[in-house]
């Protein structure tokens, strides 16, 4: 029987009821994306009353952007040595499990196949309890509404860090330092940014307009069109580099997918069969003064913080305290690209060999205080890219993760009355491992290191600074 239904400009328009696989079909949608997109621990709502309002940081907004559904979680082989991505986890599980490759094969996806079979079991009981409902046109409005508003939050993070280019910060001395093989394949893939801000900010004002799209009705489809094409693209080479944010990036995709889904049939008839058409979408008319009045008051909020604030948060961050970058600033005018002239182990002269396990080969000081070293020796890489928005200067690792080729990476504070650094892996595989050694600096191009390293071997160490050019930095 078909229903005749006015919309707010006065127009009639037809929709039919539905069948019964759309009707159980919705049901099914609703519960997976209910799940997915609802926070369902006390945990989250509790972070909207802790948090220092007087005081908002920019991590504070990623706290509370939401958190994902996984009562199973994957143990990583190794801790620390994968990506574990981006979406806000909770921090208990119902399950873990051991899975090979399982961060970033199909099994990472296990969450979401949970999501789905309770979908279809309590879809079945919907369907027994609510057998005379002739649609659920309301309810999918809603649900549609509460996708894009899913999609627009999530993604406010990553496309304010972009348009104020700190997701991939300039690149350190250390990188543009360390052979081309020595990096992981994602991390290559995120550092072609940092020396093309430029094209960083484009993709970043690319995203916002996604977001745009979606909190806006009459533009909702261009907005879940474009998700699907612009951050299914990102899931496509998150999996192809092992990147992180696969699950993040193709929760934009399936739910643009779902947004988008109502209006293909017009669009095929359109574009494929070249015949006139309507889009013939319900929208609901909000004709109570107190429903305006409600949804106004949600955009408002929606757009209030997580546009306006979480942009002049983020520009705020890249002005003072760019989140992947350590704030600390290292040993002054030490920046710069030492060659390693006397290396001794134990009081033992080791001479410079390309092959040689033990000795450095050479070494970098960053601005900020990381210091590094590379020697002919494997351990285990830190995979991530280095993400997240990090409080403390030890856990910010962009400038590390994803660095092989024997190349290690220490965070260091400087005592510079005793003349001593106090040395921390920024590895998060190794991060136990920390030591302290002595400093001269008898002249301005000299650094002299010794102590006992993190295996309780003496060392001496003289560091002797080059003059190198590097094109990366002048061409920005």
């Amino acid at each position: 029987m078909a229903q005749e239904i006015i919309n707010q400009r006065g127009i009639y328009k037809h929709y039919s009821d539905w069948k019964g696989y759309e009707k159980y079909s919705f049901r099914v949608a609703f519960i997976f994306f209910f799940l997915l997109i609802v926070p369902l621990t006390s945990d989250y709502y509790k972070q909207w009353f802790s948090t220092d309002w007087k005081h908002l940081h920019i991590r504070d907004i990623g706290k509370l952007s939401g958190s994902s559904f996984n009562p199973i979680k994957l143990n990583q082989k190794f801790a620390g040595a994968g990506d574990i991505g981006a979406i806000p986890a909770t921090k208990s599980s119902l399950l873990k499990i051991d899975v090979p490759g399982g961060e970033f094969g199909l099994a990472s996806y296990v969450n979401w196949g949970l999501a789905l079979v309770i979908g279809l079991v309590a879809g079945l009981i919907w369907t027994f309890l609510d057998r005379k409902r002739k649609h659920y046109r309301g309810m999918y409005y809603f649900l549609t509404v509460m996708v894009s508003y899913a999609m627009l939050i999530q993604l406010q993070g990553l496309t304010f860090s972009k348009v104020f280019p700190t997701q991939m910060p300039a690149l350190a001395y250390t990188q543009l330092n360390t052979p081309f093989g020595d990096f992981t394949a994602q991390k290559l893939y995120c550092i072609q940014f940092s020396f093309v801000h430029k094209y960083e900010i484009f993709a970043g004002l690319a995203e916002l307009l996604i977001m745009l799209f979606l909190f806006f009705r009459p533009t909702r489809a261009f907005g879940a069109a474009l998700a699907i094409a612009m951050i299914g693209n990102i899931a496509i080479a998150n999996h192809a580099y092992d990147g992180g944010i696969h699950l993040a990036a193709a929760f934009y995709a399936l739910g643009g997918a779902f947004v988008l889904w109502a209006y293909l049939p017009a669009i095929w008839k359109l574009i494929v069969r070249e015949k006139d058409t309507q889009f013939p979408v319900y929208q609901y008319p909000f004709a109570r003064p107190w429903e305006r009045w409600s949804r106004l008051a949600l955009k408002m909020l929606i757009f209030g913080f997580f546009f306006i604030t979480s942009a002049y948060l983020h520009w705020q961050n890249y002005k003072f305290d760019s989140y992947k970058v350590p704030s600390r600033p290292g040993l002054a005018k030490s920046q710069g690209l030492y060659r390693v002239s006397e290396f001794k182990l134990n009081a033992r002269t080791i001479p410079y060999a390309g092959t040689d396990s033990i000795r450095w080969q050479n070494v970098t000081f960053e601005k900020w205080s990381t210091l590094s070293f590379s020697v002919f020796n494997t351990f285990m890489i830190h995979g991530e890219a280095g993400r997240g928005k990090q409080y403390k200067d030890v856990d910010r690792t962009f400038e590390s993760a994803g660095t092989g080729g024997g190349r290690r990476h220490y965070y260091y504070e400087a005592d510079t009355l005793a003349h001593i650094l106090h040395l921390q892996n920024k590895n998060k595989v190794y991060q136990a491992h920390k030591f302290d050694l002595n400093y001269a600096r008898p002249i301005p191009s000299r650094i002299v290191l010794w102590g006992k390293n993190d295996q309780q071997d003496s060392i001496y160490v003289v560091l002797d600074k080059r003059d190198k050019t590097y094109p990366l930095l002048s061409e920005n």
